[in-house]
């Protein structure tokens, strides 16, 4: 499976290490292969892809969203470029063999339909609609009977939940599954020592889910601890001169007392003078209307320079970040026609679910790499008619996975926030 030949043609593949050639033998015709991170899910799908593509087969890869096939259909493409008949802009490749590769994002519903295929490989299937199941019955299974098709599922674990689709074939026998369970540490080109401070860096759970591909129970788990943010309970400085200022944006246009408001959260970093290299400053969360915003958003920057020339900062303010969806295009509309350092926080971040973007960024959190400053920690203010400390309340009262709507603009701030400064340790 490492090369092959065509016509005096060479497709190099990736070498599968001994336990993507065990679950290779292993595969049924409905398979799923529940890895955690860096086990080598993409290349093995790619490999099994190649080899029917090779064979004049037809291969339907399905995945989530369109971010998700991108980096498959680019790793694709070059391998099968030697054989390339042709490419479209739609996803859809041809090689001088016959075969082909269509390419799917499962956003659309009826994705597959009226197509047939040799092979169907759903990446990332965990993190698919909670319709997925349906998706499967009544549109991609279909593609398999003309052919006696097979299929793999293969994914990261996402929590316990009865609507998850991974969940179900692989636990639900009766939808014809079997799996192979590849924890991380079975990739033997991963160093042993990286893998042990992964553990040692990461939340118990969120290293059982990532790296372990178990599938864990969040309910009721808290999911960022006080004590993690703070020091012994109480709240930590920043020191006395600091690298920078910025702020995190979450803004929303909707007003009355169950809708979203708008938040944003002051940061400080620094590498000198701290254990810690990021610390909350200051926070705000109200309810605006939407033609109010433009008055809000100079009190932002305001706010800023002022933290600036009060914390000694030696690159200034970097400016704001801020979430591209809904008034938060208004905002960095206006900010670029004043001239004010802002910019749209990268859609990599945006377009994932808000437990995705807690996981990828708890490792920081639990490393005690960001601390709350006594202004943020003591700060109490009203909002939605409520008198509490909102950043606390919305950032410890967190859940994994909780499905019931709370209010989280200031969460999703702080995610961003650290995602930002420290770098996104999920590498979405």
């Amino acid at each position: 499976m490492a090369q092959t030949a065509i016509r005096e043609v060479h497709i190099d593949l990736q070498e599968p290490h001994a336990d993507q050639i065990k679950a290779y033998s292993l595969r049924s015709r409905f398979f799923a292969i529940r890895c955690g991170r860096r086990w080598g899910k993409t290349a093995l799908d790619i490999n099994m892809a190649v080899d029917e593509v090779l064979d004049g087969h037809y291969v339907g890869w399905f995945a989530p969203e369109y971010k998700f096939i991108a980096e498959a259909y680019r790793e694709l493409a070059s391998v099968l470029d030697p054989i390339k008949k042709t490419a479209s802009r739609d996803g859809v490749f041809q090689a001088i063999t016959g075969g082909r590769i269509d390419f799917w994002s499962l956003e659309n519903e009826i994705a597959g339909r009226s197509r047939k295929y040799h092979l169907v490989i759903i990446d990332e299937g965990a993190f698919t609609k909670a319709t997925m199941l349906d998706i499967w019955r009544k549109n991609i299974r279909p593609t398999l009977l003309d052919y006696k098709g097979s299929a793999i599922v293969s994914s990261n674990t996402n929590g316990i939940d009865a609507d998850n689709f991974l969940w179900q074939i692989c636990n639900q026998p009766e939808h014809g599954f079997t799996e192979y369970h590849a924890p991380t540490h079975n990739n033997p080109y991963l160093p042993a020592d990286e893998l042990e401070k992964l553990q040692a860096e990461n939340h118990p759970l969120v290293y059982q889910q990532e790296y372990l591909a178990e599938f864990v129970d969040w309910s009721g788990v808290a999911f960022f601890a006080l004590t993690s943010l703070t020091e012994d309970g109480k709240s930590v400085e920043a020191p006395p001169v600091i690298d920078a200022v910025f702020a995190t944006i979450d803004s929303a246009t909707k007003t009355g007392k169950d809708n979203d408001g708008t938040a944003v959260i002051y940061w400080a970093t620094h590498k000198y003078g701290a254990k810690h290299v990021l610390t909350i400053l200051d926070w705000d969360v109200q309810q605006i209307e939407g033609s109010l915003l433009e008055h809000w958003l100079p009190t932002v920057f305001q706010n800023l320079e002022a933290l600036t020339k009060e914390r000694k900062c030696r690159a200034g303010s970097l400016g704001a970040w801020i979430e591209d969806k809904a008034s938060g295009m208004v905002l960095i509309q206006q900010a670029v026609r004043r001239g004010w350092p802002a910019q749209a926080i990268d859609s990599l971040l945006t377009s994932v679910g808000k437990s995705e973007r807690a996981i990828s960024v708890s490792g920081y959190v639990y490393r005690g790499m960001v601390k709350i400053s006594p202004r943020a920690f003591d700060k109490v203010s009203n909002y939605k008619g409520t008198q509490r400390n909102h950043l606390l309340n919305q950032v410890l009262g967190f859940r994994i996975g909780e499905k019931e709507a709370r209010d989280d603009d200031l969460l999703d701030c702080l995610t961003y926030g650290i995602a930002i400064a420290l770098g996104d340790s999920a590498g979405f």
